[in-house]
C-alpha cells in the first residue's frame, strides 16, 4: 500500500490495485485516483464534487479525452465494472492541491517505467490479456485488439466505449 503521507510532500505514489470494483470505489471515495489499463489505453478516474472525472490517453498520442459523469447509480456501476474489463488496475495517491494534469503525466510515466507492456519478462507481475476474450476469437486464433482510429483522440476509447454510453 502506498505511503499516503508522501502525498503531502508533493509525491505521486503508485501501487497495483486488485481488479476489484468495490475496492476501486473505496479508493475513489478516499480521494485517490484509480487507473484502468486495457492494452495500451489508460483510463484515469477521480471523484470530485459528486462527479466522476475521467481522462483517457494512449501513450505517444498527441491528445487524450476528458469527460465527467454524475456520481449516480448508472455511472457508479460502470466505474465498478472497470475492474472486470481492465487488464490491470493501479492506485495513485497524491495531494489534491497538485496540478491534476501533472499527476496524470507522472502516473502514466511511472506505470510505463514499471510495466511497459512490450516486455513479457519485465511485466511478470501483471498478466496482460488480449482485448477480445471471447471463446470464438480464441478458437479462431484472432485475439487482436480493435482498431482504435487516431489514438487518444476520443473518449472513451474504443476499449471502454460500451461501459460509458452517452445518453
Amino acid at each position: 500500500m502506498p505511503d499516503k503521507s508522501n502525498a503531502e510532500n508533493g509525491d505521486v505514489t503508485l501501487d497495483l490495485l486488485p481488479c476489484d470494483g468495490e475496492r476501486a470505489l473505496r479508493e475513489l471515495s478516499d480521494g485517490h485516483m484509480v487507473i484502468a489499463r486495457s492494452g495500451n489505453d489508460f483510463l484515469y478516474v477521480v471523484e470530485r464534487a459528486a462527479a466522476y472525472h475521467m481522462f483517457t490517453h494512449t501513450p505517444g498520442a498527441p491528445g487524450g479525452g476528458q469527460r465527467q459523469f454524475p456520481k449516480n447509480e448508472k455511472y457508479t456501476a460502470s466505474v465498478k465494472k472497470l475492474a472486470e474489463l481492465s487488464d490491470a488496475m493501479y492506485l495513485c495517491v497524491f495531494d489534491d492541491k497538485m496540478n491534476l494534469y501533472g499527476v496524470l503525466q507522472s502516473a502514466e510515466d511511472g506505470i510505463l517505467s514499471m510495466f511497459p507492456g512490450d516486455n513479457r519478462d519485465g511485466d511478470a507481475d501483471i498478466e496482460f490479456l488480449p482485448w477480445d476474450k471471447s471463446r470464438d476469437a480464441d478458437a479462431a486464433g484472432d485475439a487482436a485488439a480493435p482498431h482504435d482510429g487516431i489514438p487518444g483522440s476520443d473518449f472513451p476509447s474504443e476499449r471502454f466505449e460500451d461501459l460509458f454510453e452517452m445518453e
